[in-house]
Protein backbone atom coordinates (compact mmCIF):
# COMPACT_ATOMS: atom_id res chain seq x y z
CA UNK A 1 0.00 0.00 0.00
CA UNK A 2 1.73 3.56 -1.47
CA UNK A 3 2.21 5.95 1.79
CA UNK A 4 1.74 9.39 0.12
CA UNK A 5 2.45 11.33 3.79
CA UNK A 6 4.01 11.71 7.32
CA UNK A 7 2.22 13.38 9.88
CA UNK A 8 2.59 13.37 13.13
CA UNK A 9 1.05 10.09 14.50
CA UNK A 10 3.07 8.41 11.39
CA UNK A 11 6.55 10.07 13.00
CA UNK A 12 5.77 8.93 16.35
CA UNK A 13 4.81 5.25 14.79
CA UNK A 14 8.35 5.49 12.73
CA UNK A 15 10.51 6.88 15.68
CA UNK A 16 9.35 4.58 18.27
CA UNK A 17 10.23 1.27 15.72
CA UNK A 18 13.44 2.75 14.47
CA UNK A 19 14.97 3.57 17.46
CA UNK A 20 13.87 0.12 19.10
CA UNK A 21 15.71 -1.46 16.20
CA UNK A 22 18.76 0.19 17.46
CA UNK A 23 18.42 -0.71 20.82
CA UNK A 24 18.44 -4.46 19.92
CA UNK A 25 22.18 -4.16 18.33
CA UNK A 26 23.35 -1.46 21.12
CA UNK A 27 25.32 -4.23 22.75
CA UNK A 28 26.82 -4.75 19.14
CA UNK A 29 27.55 -1.30 18.54
CA UNK A 30 29.34 -1.24 21.82
CA UNK A 31 31.77 -4.37 20.81
CA UNK A 32 32.39 -2.26 17.13
CA UNK A 33 33.53 1.04 18.35
CA UNK A 34 37.00 2.02 17.83
CA UNK A 35 36.89 5.54 16.12
CA UNK A 36 37.95 8.40 17.78
CA UNK A 37 38.84 6.20 20.36
CA UNK A 38 37.98 2.41 21.55
CA UNK A 39 35.71 3.27 24.23
CA UNK A 40 32.98 0.66 23.77
CA UNK A 41 30.01 2.81 24.39
CA UNK A 42 28.88 4.21 20.87
CA UNK A 43 25.93 1.92 21.12
CA UNK A 44 25.11 2.95 25.21
CA UNK A 45 25.29 6.63 24.07
CA UNK A 46 22.99 6.36 21.24
CA UNK A 47 20.64 4.22 23.10
CA UNK A 48 21.17 7.00 26.03
CA UNK A 49 20.26 9.84 23.59
CA UNK A 50 17.56 8.20 21.68
CA UNK A 51 15.47 6.57 24.86
CA UNK A 52 15.51 10.02 25.77
CA UNK A 53 13.25 10.94 22.73
CA UNK A 54 10.98 8.00 23.50
CA UNK A 55 10.24 8.96 27.23
CA UNK A 56 9.58 12.38 26.01
CA UNK A 57 7.28 11.75 22.87
CA UNK A 58 5.19 9.03 24.56
CA UNK A 59 2.73 11.68 25.90
CA UNK A 60 2.45 13.38 22.64
CA UNK A 61 1.60 10.33 19.87
CA UNK A 62 -1.30 12.88 18.20
CA UNK A 63 0.64 15.88 17.82
CA UNK A 64 0.99 17.29 14.62
CA UNK A 65 4.36 16.90 12.87
CA UNK A 66 6.34 20.29 13.08
CA UNK A 67 5.29 19.43 16.91
CA UNK A 68 6.39 16.57 17.64
CA UNK A 69 9.70 17.30 15.46
CA UNK A 70 10.04 20.05 18.21
CA UNK A 71 10.06 17.93 21.19
CA UNK A 72 11.91 15.24 19.60
CA UNK A 73 14.67 17.75 18.58
CA UNK A 74 14.64 19.58 22.43
CA UNK A 75 14.53 15.63 24.09
CA UNK A 76 17.17 14.48 22.14
CA UNK A 77 19.29 18.00 22.87
CA UNK A 78 18.76 16.92 26.22
CA UNK A 79 19.67 13.58 26.89
CA UNK A 80 22.58 13.55 23.95
CA UNK A 81 25.89 11.55 25.18
CA UNK A 82 28.93 11.03 23.33
CA UNK A 83 30.01 12.17 20.15
CA UNK A 84 27.18 9.77 17.91
CA UNK A 85 24.83 11.28 20.44
CA UNK A 86 25.25 14.80 19.89
CA UNK A 87 25.39 14.40 16.41
CA UNK A 88 22.45 12.78 16.41
CA UNK A 89 20.64 15.69 18.42
CA UNK A 90 21.89 18.21 15.87
CA UNK A 91 20.35 16.03 12.93
CA UNK A 92 16.67 16.12 14.81
CA UNK A 93 17.27 19.87 15.49
CA UNK A 94 17.80 20.38 11.11
CA UNK A 95 15.25 17.79 10.79
CA UNK A 96 12.94 19.74 13.28
CA UNK A 97 13.97 23.30 11.37
CA UNK A 98 13.10 21.23 7.98
CA UNK A 99 9.88 20.00 9.14
CA UNK A 100 8.59 23.36 11.03
CA UNK A 101 6.30 25.03 8.23
CA UNK A 102 4.54 20.97 8.25
CA UNK A 103 1.95 19.87 9.83
CA UNK A 104 2.37 16.51 7.00
CA UNK A 105 4.88 16.13 3.86
CA UNK A 106 4.64 14.71 1.38
CA UNK A 107 8.37 12.71 -0.12
CA UNK A 108 9.38 15.86 -1.39
CA UNK A 109 9.40 17.93 1.14
CA UNK A 110 10.66 15.62 3.55
CA UNK A 111 13.52 14.99 1.68
CA UNK A 112 14.26 19.03 1.50
CA UNK A 113 14.02 18.37 5.81
CA UNK A 114 16.84 15.55 5.70
CA UNK A 115 19.11 17.83 3.06
CA UNK A 116 19.13 20.84 6.51
CA UNK A 117 19.16 18.28 8.71
CA UNK A 118 22.34 16.38 7.58
CA UNK A 119 24.29 19.33 6.75
CA UNK A 120 23.32 20.66 10.50
CA UNK A 121 25.16 17.32 11.50
CA UNK A 122 27.94 18.43 9.75
CA UNK A 123 28.25 22.07 11.71
CA UNK A 124 28.48 20.36 15.00
CA UNK A 125 32.10 18.76 14.00
CA UNK A 126 34.68 21.39 14.18
CA UNK A 127 36.35 18.90 12.02
CA UNK A 128 34.30 16.79 10.24
CA UNK A 129 35.24 13.43 9.19
CA UNK A 130 34.36 11.15 6.41
CA UNK A 131 33.84 7.67 6.95
CA UNK A 132 31.59 8.55 10.26
CA UNK A 133 28.00 8.70 10.91
CA UNK A 134 27.94 11.51 8.71
CA UNK A 135 28.92 9.57 5.08
CA UNK A 136 25.78 7.64 5.80
CA UNK A 137 23.45 10.51 7.03
CA UNK A 138 25.39 12.22 3.58
CA UNK A 139 24.78 9.11 1.47
CA UNK A 140 21.07 8.26 3.06
CA UNK A 141 19.53 11.81 2.37
CA UNK A 142 21.40 12.38 -1.07
CA UNK A 143 19.47 9.20 -2.32
CA UNK A 144 16.10 10.01 -0.57
CA UNK A 145 16.22 13.53 -2.55
CA UNK A 146 16.80 11.90 -6.37
CA UNK A 147 14.27 9.05 -5.04
CA UNK A 148 11.50 11.58 -4.04
CA UNK A 149 11.95 13.37 -7.19
CA UNK A 150 10.50 10.21 -8.86
CA UNK A 151 8.05 8.83 -6.03
CA UNK A 152 5.41 9.71 -3.95
CA UNK A 153 5.30 6.24 -2.06
CA UNK A 154 7.75 6.59 0.78
CA UNK A 155 8.06 3.29 1.59
CA UNK A 156 9.79 2.97 -2.05
CA UNK A 157 11.71 5.93 -1.12
CA UNK A 158 12.74 4.72 1.82
CA UNK A 159 14.09 1.40 0.96
CA UNK A 160 15.98 2.83 -1.96
CA UNK A 161 17.63 5.12 0.40
CA UNK A 162 18.40 2.99 3.12
CA UNK A 163 20.32 0.62 0.46
CA UNK A 164 21.96 3.98 -0.42
CA UNK A 165 23.10 4.07 3.40
CA UNK A 166 23.89 0.46 3.24
CA UNK A 167 26.29 1.40 0.43
CA UNK A 168 27.81 4.46 2.57
CA UNK A 169 28.09 2.49 5.69
CA UNK A 170 30.15 -0.56 3.64
CA UNK A 171 32.50 2.42 2.19
CA UNK A 172 33.55 3.27 5.67
CA UNK A 173 36.16 1.48 6.25
CA UNK A 174 38.14 2.40 2.97
CA UNK A 175 37.62 6.29 4.66
CA UNK A 176 38.88 5.28 8.02
CA UNK A 177 42.23 3.45 7.94
CA UNK A 178 41.00 2.11 11.85
CA UNK A 179 37.92 0.69 10.35
CA UNK A 180 39.82 -1.25 8.09
CA UNK A 181 42.44 -2.37 10.16
CA UNK A 182 39.85 -4.07 12.82
CA UNK A 183 37.56 -5.31 10.11
CA UNK A 184 34.44 -3.11 10.94
CA UNK A 185 32.13 -0.50 9.84
CA UNK A 186 31.70 2.68 11.90
CA UNK A 187 29.54 2.10 14.34
CA UNK A 188 27.73 5.42 15.44
CA UNK A 189 26.69 4.96 11.22
CA UNK A 190 25.43 1.32 12.08
CA UNK A 191 23.07 2.35 14.64
CA UNK A 192 21.74 4.89 11.87
CA UNK A 193 21.28 2.35 9.52
CA UNK A 194 19.69 0.23 12.35
CA UNK A 195 17.32 2.95 12.94
CA UNK A 196 16.38 3.23 9.08
CA UNK A 197 15.93 -0.84 8.88
CA UNK A 198 13.38 -0.59 12.12
CA UNK A 199 11.25 2.26 10.40
CA UNK A 200 11.14 -0.21 7.02
CA UNK A 201 10.06 -3.12 9.34
CA UNK A 202 7.41 -1.37 10.36
CA UNK A 203 6.34 0.52 6.81
CA UNK A 204 6.10 -3.11 5.78
CA UNK A 205 4.27 -4.58 8.80
CA UNK A 206 2.94 -2.18 10.81
CA UNK A 207 3.91 -4.03 14.08
CA UNK A 208 5.45 -1.63 16.65
CA UNK A 209 6.89 -3.51 19.59
CA UNK A 210 6.73 -1.99 23.21
CA UNK A 211 9.88 -0.40 24.46
CA UNK A 212 9.49 -0.58 28.62
CA UNK A 213 13.55 -0.64 29.33
CA UNK A 214 16.72 -0.56 27.23
CA UNK A 215 17.31 -4.28 26.66
CA UNK A 216 21.45 -5.60 26.73
CA UNK A 217 21.13 -8.95 26.84
CA UNK A 218 22.14 -9.37 23.61
CA UNK A 219 25.00 -11.93 22.12
CA UNK A 220 28.09 -10.16 21.20
CA UNK A 221 30.69 -10.27 19.19
CA UNK A 222 34.51 -10.39 20.33
CA UNK A 223 36.86 -7.48 18.79
CA UNK A 224 40.20 -7.81 19.90
CA UNK A 225 41.50 -4.40 20.87
CA UNK A 226 45.10 -5.17 21.71
CA UNK A 227 46.46 -2.74 18.89
CA UNK A 228 44.44 0.26 19.96
CA UNK A 229 44.83 2.05 23.59
CA UNK A 230 43.37 4.80 25.30
CA UNK A 231 45.60 4.86 28.21
CA UNK A 232 47.80 7.39 26.31
CA UNK A 233 45.14 9.77 25.12
CA UNK A 234 45.89 13.54 25.66
CA UNK A 235 42.51 14.37 26.31
CA UNK A 236 40.94 11.62 28.15
CA UNK A 237 37.85 12.63 29.65
CA UNK A 238 34.60 12.75 28.19
CA UNK A 239 32.59 15.93 28.72
CA UNK A 240 29.48 17.43 28.12
CA UNK A 241 27.29 19.85 29.07
CA UNK A 242 24.43 21.74 27.96
CA UNK A 243 24.76 25.70 28.02
CA UNK A 244 21.88 27.85 28.18
CA UNK A 245 22.05 31.73 27.52
CA UNK A 246 20.93 34.22 24.86
CA UNK A 247 22.47 34.75 21.72
CA UNK A 248 25.58 32.51 22.75
CA UNK A 249 28.20 33.08 20.10
CA UNK A 250 28.97 30.07 18.13
CA UNK A 251 32.75 31.30 16.71
CA UNK A 252 33.44 32.17 20.07
CA UNK A 253 32.16 28.98 21.55
CA UNK A 254 34.26 26.96 18.93
CA UNK A 255 37.90 28.98 19.58
CA UNK A 256 37.66 28.13 23.30
CA UNK A 257 37.13 25.08 22.61
CA UNK A 258 39.75 24.39 20.29
CA UNK A 259 42.27 25.47 22.82
CA UNK A 260 40.52 22.75 25.53
CA UNK A 261 40.87 19.58 23.62
CA UNK A 262 39.29 17.47 20.55
CA UNK A 263 36.54 15.53 19.20
CA UNK A 264 34.64 18.63 19.58
CA UNK A 265 30.83 18.27 18.76
CA UNK A 266 28.26 21.74 19.34
CA UNK A 267 24.58 21.10 19.02
CA UNK A 268 21.73 23.55 19.63
CA UNK A 269 20.90 26.75 18.86
CA UNK A 270 21.92 30.12 20.23
CA UNK A 271 19.64 29.71 23.30
CA UNK A 272 20.59 26.34 24.49
CA UNK A 273 24.33 24.99 23.24
CA UNK A 274 24.84 20.80 23.53
CA UNK A 275 28.50 20.88 23.88
CA UNK A 276 31.20 17.15 23.81
CA UNK A 277 34.83 17.63 23.99
CA UNK A 278 37.65 14.99 24.87
CA UNK A 279 39.72 17.62 27.32
CA UNK A 280 42.42 16.96 30.03
CA UNK A 281 40.63 19.06 32.69
CA UNK A 282 37.18 19.06 32.50
CA UNK A 283 36.86 21.27 35.91
CA UNK A 284 38.41 23.97 34.10
CA UNK A 285 36.45 23.41 31.00
CA UNK A 286 33.28 24.30 32.35
CA UNK A 287 34.69 26.80 34.18
CA UNK A 288 35.59 28.60 30.54
CA UNK A 289 32.35 27.64 29.25
CA UNK A 290 30.08 29.62 32.27
CA UNK A 291 30.90 32.95 30.58
CA UNK A 292 28.66 32.12 27.75
CA UNK A 293 25.73 30.80 29.96
CA UNK A 294 24.70 28.57 32.59
CA UNK A 295 26.52 25.37 32.56
CA UNK A 296 24.15 22.54 33.29
CA UNK A 297 24.12 19.07 33.10
CA UNK A 298 27.48 18.37 33.63
CA UNK A 299 29.02 14.58 32.52
CA UNK A 300 32.31 13.30 32.64
CA UNK A 301 33.68 10.03 31.67
CA UNK A 302 37.52 8.47 31.51
CA UNK A 303 37.99 6.95 28.75
CA UNK A 304 41.12 5.33 30.13
CA UNK A 305 38.65 2.72 32.47
CA UNK A 306 35.76 2.27 29.44
CA UNK A 307 38.90 1.19 27.39
CA UNK A 308 39.70 -1.43 30.17
CA UNK A 309 36.15 -2.48 30.79
CA UNK A 310 36.25 -3.24 27.10
CA UNK A 311 39.30 -4.89 27.49
CA UNK A 312 38.28 -6.82 30.72
CA UNK A 313 37.74 -10.18 31.41
CA UNK A 314 35.75 -10.38 34.65
CA UNK A 315 32.29 -11.17 34.41
CA UNK A 316 31.24 -8.98 37.45
CA UNK A 317 31.04 -5.09 37.56
CA UNK A 318 31.56 -3.50 40.78
CA UNK A 319 29.99 0.04 41.09
CA UNK A 320 30.35 2.72 43.75
CA UNK A 321 29.47 6.14 44.07
CA UNK A 322 32.32 9.00 45.19
CA UNK A 323 31.90 9.24 48.55
CA UNK A 324 33.19 5.19 48.69
CA UNK A 325 36.75 6.81 49.86
CA UNK A 326 39.57 4.73 48.44
CA UNK A 327 43.12 5.70 47.39
CA UNK A 328 42.97 6.34 43.59
CA UNK A 329 45.66 3.57 42.53
CA UNK A 330 43.32 1.35 44.59
CA UNK A 331 40.16 2.03 42.78
CA UNK A 332 42.38 1.69 39.00
CA UNK A 333 44.00 -1.10 40.05
CA UNK A 334 40.79 -3.01 40.86
CA UNK A 335 38.92 -1.33 38.31
CA UNK A 336 35.71 -0.11 40.93
CA UNK A 337 33.74 2.27 38.68
CA UNK A 338 32.41 5.17 40.55
CA UNK A 339 29.39 7.11 40.18
CA UNK A 340 30.08 10.77 41.30
CA UNK A 341 28.22 12.58 43.69
CA UNK A 342 27.11 16.26 42.67
CA UNK A 343 27.81 19.27 44.87
CA UNK A 344 26.90 23.38 44.61
CA UNK A 345 28.49 26.56 45.91
CA UNK A 346 25.68 28.40 45.48
CA UNK A 347 25.39 28.37 41.52
CA UNK A 348 28.39 27.18 41.40
CA UNK A 349 27.95 23.25 40.04
CA UNK A 350 30.88 20.22 40.56
CA UNK A 351 31.35 17.25 40.09
CA UNK A 352 32.35 15.25 43.03
CA UNK A 353 36.46 14.98 42.43
CA UNK A 354 35.81 15.06 38.83
CA UNK A 355 35.77 18.75 38.41
CA UNK A 356 36.84 19.79 41.91
CA UNK A 357 39.83 18.32 43.80
CA UNK A 358 40.08 17.88 47.49
CA UNK A 359 42.42 20.79 47.70
CA UNK A 360 40.68 23.19 45.62
CA UNK A 361 37.18 21.97 47.65
CA UNK A 362 38.53 22.51 51.13
CA UNK A 363 40.26 25.94 50.49
CA UNK A 364 36.69 26.71 48.46
CA UNK A 365 35.24 25.32 51.84
CA UNK A 366 37.30 27.25 54.62
CA UNK A 367 36.74 30.90 52.75
CA UNK A 368 33.42 30.91 50.82
CA UNK A 369 30.71 32.41 52.85
CA UNK A 370 28.12 30.23 50.89
CA UNK A 371 28.09 26.58 52.44
CA UNK A 372 27.87 23.99 49.67
CA UNK A 373 24.84 21.64 49.15
CA UNK A 374 25.42 17.64 47.57
CA UNK A 375 23.02 16.05 45.62
CA UNK A 376 22.76 12.17 45.06
CA UNK A 377 23.78 11.15 41.41
CA UNK A 378 20.48 11.50 39.41
CA UNK A 379 19.17 8.17 38.40
CA UNK A 380 20.21 9.28 34.72
CA UNK A 381 23.81 8.86 35.51
CA UNK A 382 23.32 5.39 37.38
CA UNK A 383 21.55 4.38 34.05
CA UNK A 384 24.51 5.56 31.97
CA UNK A 385 26.66 3.87 33.79
CA UNK A 386 24.88 0.62 33.90
CA UNK A 387 24.37 0.45 30.30
CA UNK A 388 27.61 1.18 29.35
CA UNK A 389 28.77 -2.04 31.66
CA UNK A 390 26.15 -4.32 30.42
CA UNK A 391 27.40 -4.25 27.18
CA UNK A 392 31.17 -5.25 28.73
CA UNK A 393 29.97 -7.52 31.56
CA UNK A 394 27.69 -10.09 32.63
CA UNK A 395 26.43 -8.94 36.04
CA UNK A 396 27.02 -6.24 38.22
CA UNK A 397 26.88 -5.48 41.80
CA UNK A 398 26.65 -1.60 43.10
CA UNK A 399 27.40 -0.60 46.62
CA UNK A 400 26.28 2.84 48.34
CA UNK A 401 25.66 4.93 50.69
CA UNK A 402 22.92 3.74 53.50
CA UNK A 403 19.03 4.40 52.03
CA UNK A 404 18.91 6.27 55.33
CA UNK A 405 21.11 9.02 54.49
CA UNK A 406 20.44 9.64 51.04
CA UNK A 407 18.86 8.76 47.99
CA UNK A 408 21.78 7.72 46.31
CA UNK A 409 20.36 4.28 46.75
CA UNK A 410 17.20 4.69 45.26
CA UNK A 411 18.60 6.36 42.25
CA UNK A 412 20.77 3.36 41.62
CA UNK A 413 17.48 0.70 42.43
CA UNK A 414 15.78 3.03 40.11
CA UNK A 415 18.49 3.00 37.37
CA UNK A 416 19.40 -0.46 37.39
CA UNK A 417 15.85 -1.55 37.27
CA UNK A 418 15.57 0.05 33.86
CA UNK A 419 18.67 -2.22 32.33
CA UNK A 420 18.75 -5.49 32.35
CA UNK A 421 22.46 -7.86 32.80
CA UNK A 422 22.66 -11.07 31.28
CA UNK A 423 23.47 -12.48 35.04
CA UNK A 424 22.64 -11.25 37.78
CA UNK A 425 22.52 -7.44 39.26
CA UNK A 426 21.87 -6.36 42.55
CA UNK A 427 22.25 -2.68 44.32
CA UNK A 428 23.78 -3.16 47.88
CA UNK A 429 22.97 -0.29 51.22
CA UNK A 430 26.44 -0.58 52.12
CA UNK A 431 25.18 0.90 55.78
CA UNK A 432 28.04 2.48 55.58
CA UNK A 433 30.17 5.69 53.80
CA UNK A 434 33.59 6.73 53.21
CA UNK A 435 36.38 4.32 54.22
CA UNK A 436 33.88 2.24 55.39
CA UNK A 437 32.50 1.70 52.29
CA UNK A 438 36.00 1.76 50.78
CA UNK A 439 36.80 -1.32 53.21
CA UNK A 440 33.55 -3.44 51.81
CA UNK A 441 34.64 -2.61 48.19
CA UNK A 442 37.82 -3.95 48.46
CA UNK A 443 36.54 -7.73 49.63
CA UNK A 444 34.23 -7.45 46.63
CA UNK A 445 36.82 -6.63 44.08
CA UNK A 446 39.59 -9.23 45.43
CA UNK A 447 36.86 -11.73 45.30
CA UNK A 448 35.20 -10.54 42.25
CA UNK A 449 38.98 -10.97 41.01
CA UNK A 450 39.48 -14.57 42.08
CA UNK A 451 35.95 -15.74 40.20
CA UNK A 452 33.60 -15.77 43.32
CA UNK A 453 30.53 -16.92 42.27
CA UNK A 454 27.69 -14.12 42.19
CA UNK A 455 25.30 -15.67 45.06
CA UNK A 456 28.61 -16.06 47.47
CA UNK A 457 29.16 -12.92 46.23
CA UNK A 458 26.39 -11.04 48.11
CA UNK A 459 26.87 -12.91 51.10
CA UNK A 460 30.33 -12.01 51.31
CA UNK A 461 28.83 -8.63 50.73
CA UNK A 462 26.54 -8.62 54.21
CA UNK A 463 28.90 -10.41 55.68
CA UNK A 464 31.87 -7.58 55.27
CA UNK A 465 28.36 -5.21 56.30
CA UNK A 466 28.45 -6.56 59.43
CA UNK A 467 32.15 -6.97 60.26
CA UNK A 468 33.24 -3.39 59.52
CA UNK A 469 33.25 0.18 62.15
CA UNK A 470 33.28 3.47 60.93
CA UNK A 471 34.56 6.40 63.33
CA UNK A 472 34.39 10.01 62.69
CA UNK A 473 36.11 13.00 64.94
CA UNK A 474 35.53 17.01 64.02
CA UNK A 475 37.83 19.27 64.52
CA UNK A 476 35.10 22.07 64.49
CA UNK A 477 31.29 21.81 64.56
CA UNK A 478 30.96 24.92 62.21
CA UNK A 479 30.22 22.94 59.08
CA UNK A 480 27.54 20.48 59.95
CA UNK A 481 25.84 23.56 61.95
CA UNK A 482 26.70 25.98 58.58
CA UNK A 483 24.73 22.40 56.61
CA UNK A 484 21.56 22.82 59.36
CA UNK A 485 22.46 19.19 60.43
CA UNK A 486 22.89 20.62 64.12
CA UNK A 487 21.08 23.82 65.38
CA UNK A 488 22.99 26.66 66.71
CA UNK A 489 21.88 26.30 70.11
CA UNK A 490 23.04 22.71 70.63
CA UNK A 491 26.48 23.74 69.09
CA UNK A 492 26.86 26.11 71.68
CA UNK A 493 25.94 23.70 74.45
CA UNK A 494 28.63 21.10 72.77
CA UNK A 495 31.36 24.15 72.54
CA UNK A 496 30.52 25.51 75.71
CA UNK A 497 31.06 22.47 77.55
CA UNK A 498 34.25 21.46 75.39
CA UNK A 499 32.92 18.06 73.97
CA UNK A 500 34.17 16.20 71.05
CA UNK A 501 31.80 14.09 69.68
CA UNK A 502 32.94 10.98 68.30
CA UNK A 503 30.53 9.56 65.28
CA UNK A 504 29.89 6.21 64.05
CA UNK A 505 27.17 4.38 61.85
CA UNK A 506 24.80 1.90 63.53
CA UNK A 507 23.26 -1.16 62.48
CA UNK A 508 20.56 0.99 60.69
CA UNK A 509 22.94 2.64 58.81
CA UNK A 510 21.92 6.37 60.79
CA UNK A 511 24.85 8.25 61.83
CA UNK A 512 24.95 8.40 65.29
CA UNK A 513 27.25 9.75 67.97
CA UNK A 514 28.71 6.78 70.18
CA UNK A 515 30.36 8.62 72.60
CA UNK A 516 32.38 12.01 73.49
CA UNK A 517 36.34 12.98 74.61
CA UNK A 518 36.67 16.08 76.58
CA UNK A 519 38.50 18.73 75.98
CA UNK A 520 39.58 21.01 73.00
CA UNK A 521 43.15 20.49 73.66
CA UNK A 522 44.66 17.25 71.38
CA UNK A 523 41.50 15.90 70.30
CA UNK A 524 42.72 13.18 67.96
CA UNK A 525 44.80 11.75 70.14
CA UNK A 526 42.13 11.33 72.48
CA UNK A 527 39.67 10.39 69.79
CA UNK A 528 42.27 7.08 68.82
CA UNK A 529 42.53 6.34 72.07
CA UNK A 530 38.67 6.43 71.95
CA UNK A 531 38.43 4.06 69.15
CA UNK A 532 41.89 1.82 70.24
CA UNK A 533 39.77 1.27 73.45
CA UNK A 534 36.40 -0.16 71.49
CA UNK A 535 38.38 -2.36 69.56
CA UNK A 536 40.31 -3.81 72.36
CA UNK A 537 40.73 -7.88 71.87
CA UNK A 538 39.46 -7.62 68.06
CA UNK A 539 41.58 -9.30 65.13
CA UNK A 540 41.58 -6.62 62.37
CA UNK A 541 41.94 -7.30 58.72
CA UNK A 542 41.91 -3.62 57.22
CA UNK A 543 42.13 -0.37 58.33
CA UNK A 544 40.87 2.96 56.51
CA UNK A 545 42.18 6.19 57.16
CA UNK A 546 40.13 9.49 55.71
CA UNK A 547 41.35 12.74 56.79
CA UNK A 548 40.01 16.61 55.62
CA UNK A 549 43.14 18.08 54.64
CA UNK A 550 44.74 16.59 57.97
CA UNK A 551 47.62 14.89 56.23
CA UNK A 552 49.76 14.70 59.66
CA UNK A 553 46.86 13.44 61.80
CA UNK A 554 46.53 10.81 59.63
CA UNK A 555 49.84 9.34 58.98
CA UNK A 556 50.20 9.87 62.85
CA UNK A 557 46.89 7.56 63.63
CA UNK A 558 47.68 4.84 60.59
CA UNK A 559 51.79 4.77 62.14
CA UNK A 560 50.21 3.65 65.70
CA UNK A 561 47.15 1.39 64.68
CA UNK A 562 50.11 -0.28 62.39
CA UNK A 563 52.09 -0.86 65.04
CA UNK A 564 49.14 -2.26 66.97
CA UNK A 565 48.03 -4.75 64.33
CA UNK A 566 51.21 -5.05 61.93
CA UNK A 567 49.45 -7.89 60.11
CA UNK A 568 45.97 -5.51 58.79
CA UNK A 569 46.35 -3.94 55.53
CA UNK A 570 46.03 0.07 55.71
CA UNK A 571 45.53 3.19 53.57
CA UNK A 572 45.05 6.79 54.04
CA UNK A 573 43.25 8.65 51.45
CA UNK A 574 41.44 12.33 51.53
CA UNK A 575 37.87 12.70 52.79
CA UNK A 576 36.22 13.19 49.48
CA UNK A 577 34.48 16.80 48.71
CA UNK A 578 30.99 15.37 49.25
CA UNK A 579 31.56 14.44 52.96
CA UNK A 580 33.57 17.32 53.68
CA UNK A 581 30.67 19.25 53.00
CA UNK A 582 29.37 17.65 56.29
CA UNK A 583 32.59 17.02 58.16
CA UNK A 584 34.54 20.51 57.42
CA UNK A 585 38.00 21.16 57.21
CA UNK A 586 40.66 18.62 59.56
CA UNK A 587 37.99 15.82 59.68
CA UNK A 588 39.30 12.47 60.49
CA UNK A 589 37.51 9.08 59.92
CA UNK A 590 39.21 5.65 60.85
CA UNK A 591 37.52 2.58 59.51
CA UNK A 592 38.66 -1.12 60.65
CA UNK A 593 37.40 -4.23 58.96
CA UNK A 594 37.24 -7.36 61.56
CA UNK A 595 38.25 -10.61 60.27
CA UNK A 596 35.35 -13.10 60.45
CA UNK A 597 34.65 -15.19 63.12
Amino acid sequence: MKIAYLDGIRLYRVLYAGIQSLLDEQDYLNKINVFPVPDGDTGTNMAFTLMGVVEHIQPHNKLSLNELSRIVADAALDNARGNSGVIMAQFFQGLSTGLEPFTEVNTIQFAQATKIAVDESYTALMSPVEGTILSVLRGWSDSFIEAAKTSADFQHVWKTSMDAAQAALDYTPEQLKVLKDKGVVDAAGQGFLNILEGVMAFMNTGDIRRLPKIDTGFASIDIELDELSASNLEHPFCTECIIVGEGIPRDKLSDTLKTRGDSIVIAGSKHRAKVHIHTNDPGELFNSLSKYGDVQHQKVDDMREQNKSVRSEQKIALVVDSTCDLPPDILERHHIHVVPVRLNFGKEQYIDRVTITNEEFYHKLSRSSIHPQTSQPPPADFRRMYQFLASHYESVVSLHLPAVLSGTYQNAVAALDKVEFKGKQEVVDSLSFSAGTGLIALDLAEAIEAKMEYPDLIQLAKDSIQNTQLFFALETLDAVQRGGRLSVSKKRIIDFLKLNLVLSVNSDGHLKPCGVTMGRKHIFEKFEKFVLKKVKGKSIKRIGIVHGVNPETAERIRDSFQNKYPAAECFVTDLCPALGVHGGVGAIGIALQYQPD
